[in-house]
């Protein structure tokens, strides 16, 4: 049995359009402050939390939109649905299905062959009446009829606390006291597996004979004789009723269920030579070992499972444990150290791949999302305009059609985690983009971090799939690509490419190819458009102005890095030591050459080399670059195709203060910034 889905409506921030959130053994919720984590872990507590209290419904958990005034209201009602599977009925075992039998009447099979699932669900009203808090009548039901079927009253069947029972939600805050969580678990979910021991007549016995010798020895000494005669005479002035004459003091429980009670874990030995307890641990270290006790109660009770199922007569544990436990954790990474987190993120996935038990958490940190599988993402984003929360899934590529870039994209997302969490997501080619923009970001005033901007490099490639997941996640992007003029597959292509691709995310086809007579580009056309002649550069910088209107902009001629260089080429070439650079033997150095009134035929020669080299070999011949340009290629080809980028790019911007850059900061880097400000004080708004 496991918790397939969740649906919440006008639930604390969930608004009047249903909300899915759906659930696999491990699954995070993530998602900035504040938008609606805790809320839906709160929801599922309402139905199946332990705590009596934790499952009483308040006023504060009915949604209002901030367009209406509470005052007003007369009348609101919710709903949070549980939505449960049994995989375990599908499979071929001769076993009983000890999670069957409780839930089995209200078992909902709405296809042949079908899995069959359970419908758990919440409902509540809220009216105004004489008191504050208005009231407030509530009910869990069974749903007996299939999903997206009218609920009708005869569908509805009580549940029964009894039964709901057999379902338990471990929930652990983000404000968190370890030390009084483990207490929790010793003090119930571990007491109730010890005290569940089908403990021998013979050892009950042999306890409480041992207990009694131990008193008696604590007892035989003098100073105890003198409290514990104290304690008694003076008792007897104060009070006379009979059940309550004789005060003893005693060290230990009369039997083996007081002693089990007071049992605490201990640690030993130390390098010190004495134990240690609980108490003397750090909050990380607590925060760790409640997990482990979590997860060895839980592996207890799926062997008295098994017991259970095989019809074991002499069995070692007498109780019932629940059918499922839902553990959800709260920001996990708090109080734990950094080297410590993946292997805390494996543990709690191994508890949830557990058939007795699944693992929920919620974090904002990039440490954390990175360790998770994107498939196992939910997105949490609150909605300001009615100040609703929107639960999305993380839009992949199809894993059977696309399967190289399902690895890619999915690889993408885990290597970059902050984009989830993203003002703005600046997506660029490779390590130039991350290095350089940032310096620009810093140089406008506007610090990368503080703005909330995450810059991804994606290579270039499976561009389309960032689109779409960013666009259904609804965070801003801006698009920063290589022109790669004259390079195979550069040019028109580019632009083909990004115009596909934005007609393939919703963009009107009808605008995106709108031409200047007024016609529309035909598929045909827009198909043969890698085609047209290279030469024809003022009608690619019409397109690129085109594209720039949807936040796709292109590093021209060829790239960033060769953009940097046209634009700061003293400054790179002043980063070299006196014995580096190109050169040309028995001619020199290609610094000094180029200082000559004259150049040589070996230089000549040398350019068209580095041209053709910084083309490729399918690339065209630089005619639609200037001499100027193809000069240029000598450099690009020495610093950027025979060194390192990162450090090239380290070493020159470290020279050069704020204005020096933004005195002839190249335009599309000025269009990014200025596009950027704009959404980021939009989101601010």
């Amino acid at each position: 049995m496991k918790l397939s889905k969740v649906k919440l409506c006008r639930y604390r921030s969930f608004g009047d359009e249903e909300q899915t959130i759906d659930f696999n053994d491990l699954t995070a919720l993530i998602g900035n402050n504040s938008s609606g984590k805790t809320a839906a872990l709160s929801a599922i507590s309402k139905i199946f939390s332990t705590n009596q209290s934790d499952r009483i419904l308040q006023r504060s958990d009915f949604y209002i939109d901030q367009n209406t005034d509470p005052d007003k209201f007369e009348v609101q009602e919710l709903y949070v649905e549980a939505i449960f599977v049994f995989d375990e009925l599908t499979e071929e075992s001769g076993k009983n299905k000890y999670s069957v039998p409780p839930f089995f009447e209200s078992l909902i099979v709405d296809q042949p062959d079908g899995t069959p699932y359970l419908r758990i669900r919440l409902e509540a009203t809220w009216e105004k009446s004489n008191s504050i808090e208005g009231s407030i009548e509530s009910k869990i039901y069974y749903i007996t009829c299939p999903e997206g079927v009218e609920i009708l009253e005869s569908d509805r069947k009580t549940a029964s606390r009894h039964d709901l029972d057999r379902i338990r939600m471990i929930y652990v805050p983000a404000m968190r006291d370890p030390s009084k969580q483990l207490k929790n678990v010793s003090g119930t979910m571990m007491y109730q597996i010890m005290n569940s021991i089908n403990w021998s007549e013979i050892t009950k016995s042999n306890v409480k004979d041992k207990i009694n010798e131990l008193n008696q020895e604590f007892l035989k000494e003098e100073g105890v004789g003198i409290i514990k005669s104290a304690i008694h005479s003076q008792w007897k002035k104060y009070d006379s009723d009979e059940r309550y004459t004789n005060a003893e003091l005693r060290f230990n429980s009369i039997d083996i269920e007081g002693s089990i009670k007071n049992s605490e874990i201990v640690f030993s030995p130390s390098f010190t030579g004495k134990e240690y307890n609980i108490d003397a641990m750090g909050d990380g270290l607590r925060s760790l070992f409640y997990i482990s006790m979590v997860d060895s109660i839980l592996d207890i009770e799926d062997k008295v499972r098994d017991e259970i199922e095989s019809g074991t007569e002499a069995r070692l544990f007498t109780s019932k444990p629940p059918i499922l436990t839902i553990v959800a954790v709260e920001e996990p990474e708090n109080h734990i150290a950094p080297h410590l987190i993946g292997k805390l993120v494996n543990k709690l996935s191994d508890i949830g791949m557990k058939k007795n038990s699944q693992t929920i958490i919620t974090s904002h940190s990039p440490t954390i999302v990175k360790r998770i599988q994107p498939d196992d993402l939910r997105y949490f984003r609150l909605c300001y305009d009615l100040l609703c929360t929107k639960v999305r899934k993380i839009t992949l590529p199809s894993k059977e059609k696309l399967e190289d870039q399902y690895k890619y994209i999915k690889e993408a997302v885990m290597a970059y985690p902050e984009l989830y969490f993203a003002k703005l997501v600046i997506l660029g080619e490779g390590d130039s983009e991350e290095i350089v923009l940032p310096k620009f970001f810093d140089s406008y005033d506007k610090n990368i971090d503080a703005s909330g901007v995450s810059i991804v490099p994606l290579g270039g490639r499976h561009v389309n799939h960032f689109w779409r997941l960013l666009t259904d996640l609804e965070i801003p992007f801006i698009t920063l690509l290589d022109l790669d003029r004259e390079r195979e597959g550069g040019g028109w292509g580019r632009i083909k490419y990004a115009l596909k691709q934005l007609i393939a995310n919703g963009h009107s086809r009808e605008e995106l190819l709108k031409l200047s007579d007024g016609s529309v580009l035909t598929d045909e056309k827009l198909e043969k458009m890698s085609d047209w002649s290279v030469e024809e550069i003022e009608l690619m910088n019409v397109w690129i102005e085109l594209l720039e209107q949807y936040n796709v902009l292109f590093s021209t001629p060829l790239d960033l890095d060769f953009l940097m260089l046209e634009h700061y080429g003293d400054v790179y070439k002043s980063i070299i030591e006196d014995n580096e650079g190109p050169y040309i033997p028995k001619k020199g150095k290609i610094k000094e050459i180029e200082k000559s009134e004259e150049l040589c035929e070996e230089y000549e020669k040398k350019v068209d080399d580095c041209v053709q080299c910084t083309l490729k070999k399918c690339g065209g011949d630089g005619s639609t670059f200037t001499e100027n340009q193809k000069q240029l290629m000598v450099w690009y080809n020495y610093f950027f195709l025979n060194r390192g980028k990162p450090s090239t790019h380290i070493s020159a911007i470290s020279r050069m203060s704020s204005n020096e850059l933004l005195e002839v900061i190249p335009p599309v880097i000025k269009k990014l910034l200025e596009t950027s400000e704009s959404i980021l004080n939009i989101s601010e708004e």
